[in-house]
């Protein structure tokens, strides 16, 4: 995976990995990612942070420049979009900076936008932390992992309702 130098994890944006996913679905479930950025009409590099943020969240695997699915990449085209919500839910809250936002709710309740990028940077390099900032919250929110209230500028745990037939130990699962 690339070293990403402004941000601690890559700068893809969820409806740009969610479109990739989807297209390789599309081919198959396997293409040469060069063949992937001339269908888009993008130069190979333009594409690389879109091909790592769906690594990260092991929706791919990459080899020999070839952009495979896993199980959870056919799984997210496959379902519904609760389904990809969840899929994603787990995938995001295993990595980082995610992880560590998650664990910080759990202890303080809330916390400002200020405070968290304070409590990354010891552990993170952000350079542009406005850009930091739009894909914690394009990511968290649409996962739902955590919740944004843009006036106070704080995060919080979502308060979430049982899904039919499904507790929460089975989510996990």
């Amino acid at each position: 995976m690339v070293k990403h130098k402004t941000l601690p994890f890559p700068d893809a944006n969820v409806g740009e990995v969610l479109g990739l996913v989807e297209m390789i679905y599309a081919y198959g479930g396997k293409s040469k990612i060069s063949f992937i950025a001339e269908e888009l009409r993008l130069q190979l590099d333009d594409l690389g942070d879109v091909v790592d943020m769906a690594e990260v969240l092991s929706l791919v695997k990459v080899k020999a420049g070839v952009v495979q699915l896993t199980v959870y990449g056919e799984a997210l085209n496959l379902g519904t979009i609760e389904d990809k919500k969840r899929i994603l839910r787990k995938q995001i809250s295993e990595i980082e900076p995610f992880k560590t936002i998650v664990e910080i709710l759990k202890v303080q309740k809330t916390i400002t936008r200020k405070e968290i990028i304070q409590k990354l940077k010891g552990t993170n390099i952000i350079e542009d932390e406005n850009r930091f900032h739009k894909l914690l919250l394009s990511w968290g929110g649409y996962s739902e992992i955590f919740e944004y209230e843009g006036a106070k500028q704080t995060f919080r745990l979502p308060v979430r309702t049982e899904e039919p037939g499904l507790s929460e130990e089975q989510e996990e699962e």
